[in-house]
């Protein structure tokens, strides 16, 4: 089995990024270091699309804020039942996807899904006592994802091509005798 170059320098790369951060994200404590990671693979999944970052960024945070909202509206015994709240996720879901298709056609509805179920799935396990610091660690630990972990990759494997390029195979270096080089 041949393995191409490029899945080499995307292993690497990857591999490499992750380590870093995740040297980073035990130094410093980073317990929500698991967003940046899910974050990661939404960027990954749609292909690194670096045009598209502020998109990407506008819809975590408008997970972030979806969550919130449906973590305060489920704060309510009635909401917190099960028809109640499927209903309350229901509806916050549809909204999600019409706000994206009007109004705000500049977010990704996967990306701000994704972050509402990550946001959600933190704050109903962890008790949070200051909600401002929270809020800002969640929302850099998600930014590491498509930025460091994802960014840090492309970045080495751009300089990696340009340190390591192709060789052209013997073919390739020969000039060729059917093309009239005054065409050139």
């Amino acid at each position: 089995m041949k393995i191409s170059r490029d899945l080499w320098i995307s292993v690497i790369g990857v591999g490499l990024s992750t380590l870093v951060y995740s040297v980073i994200m035990g130094a410093f404590s980073l317990w929500m270091g698991s967003a940046a990671f899910i974050m990661a693979s939404f960027y990954f999944g749609l292909g690194c699309p670096t045009k598209q970052l502020g998109n990407i960024v506008v819809s975590f945070v408008m997970g972030i804020v979806w969550a919130l909202l449906s973590f305060a509206l489920l704060q309510n015994a009635f909401i917190a039942q099960l028809w109640p709240s499927a209903i309350m996720f229901g509806l916050m879901t549809s909204l999600a996807i019409f706000l994206q298709g009007t109004i705000m056609p500049f977010t990704l509805v996967p990306g701000w899904l994704i972050s509402w179920g990550t946001t959600m799935l933190i704050i109903s396990n962890v008790t949070v006592t200051h909600w401002g610091t929270f809020l800002v660690q969640l929302f850099i630990s998600m930014l590491f994802g498509p930025f460091f972990i994802a960014g840090a990759a492309n970045l080495g494997g751009a300089y990696w091509q340009r340190w390591f390029p192709k060789r052209k195979s013997a073919e390739q270096a020969l000039p060729r005798k059917d093309v009239d080089e005054e065409s050139l």
